[in-house]
């Protein structure tokens, strides 16, 4: 509550009632607070991973049909963004195809009982991040606000990231673009992927 108060005392936007209202409808999530930590050590060493396991995972027959018929569909807004923000066509699609297999795996976890999990109940065992993750609700229900949409409906990873680039709140809120020009930002569509195109560009190109 003191955090909702906080909110509403340095946003002039934001309604200290709304954001209560908003934190009430937030669950904690366990499965967060163990995908959060990282893998157990071995022999009192920290788990090294594997590049070429990593790399099989993502240079593989399947997601790169996908990443071309991704290319093919959105070729035009490839081509805009590369003008625009001097990030090569093959970057963008990297990005998006290593992030959510463009579009196929954008997470399940809803949003804001990600973040108020890990903003208000840090496992301990590790380096705190409660500040980052605080931050990051705070972004989270600006933008909601903003957008006038569903504070339980957004959906995405266990740290909170969202849509096809699996971008965070803050880069939403700094680095995301109409890039289709229809007057909301979209990350989350396949079928017009034009915004998350545009907004990988700008944020690779800051």
């Amino acid at each position: 509550m003191r955090f909702a108060d906080d909110l509403a005392a340095r946003h002039n936007e934001l309604d200290a009632a709304w954001v209560r209202a908003q934190l009430q409808r937030a669950r904690f999530a366990g499965a967060v607070q163990k995908l959060i930590m990282p893998p157990p050590a071995v022999n009192g060493k920290a788990t090294v991973k594997n590049w070429a396991a990593y790399r099989a995972r993502f240079v593989e027959r399947d997601r790169i049909a996908a990443g071309a018929a991704f290319w093919r569909a959105n070729e035009a807004w490839l081509q805009r963004a590369e003008e625009r923000w001097g990030v090569p066509a093959q970057v963008i699609v990297g990005v998006i195809g290593v992030e959510t297999y463009y579009g196929r795996l954008t997470g399940t976890f809803r949003v804001i009982d990600a973040l108020a999990t890990l903003a208000f109940d840090f496992p301990s065992g590790r380096r705190d991040r409660t500040t980052f993750f605080r931050s990051e609700l705070e972004q989270f229900l600006l933008w909601c606000a903003r957008e006038r949409c569903d504070t339980a409906q957004g959906q995405g990873s266990f740290a909170g990231a969202m849509g096809l680039p699996q971008f965070m709140p803050s880069s939403i809120n700094r680095y995301a673009v109409d890039f289709d020009g229809d007057g909301r930002i979209d990350l989350i569509r396949t079928d017009n992927a034009a915004d998350a195109v545009g907004s990988v560009a700008r944020y690779l190109a800051a």
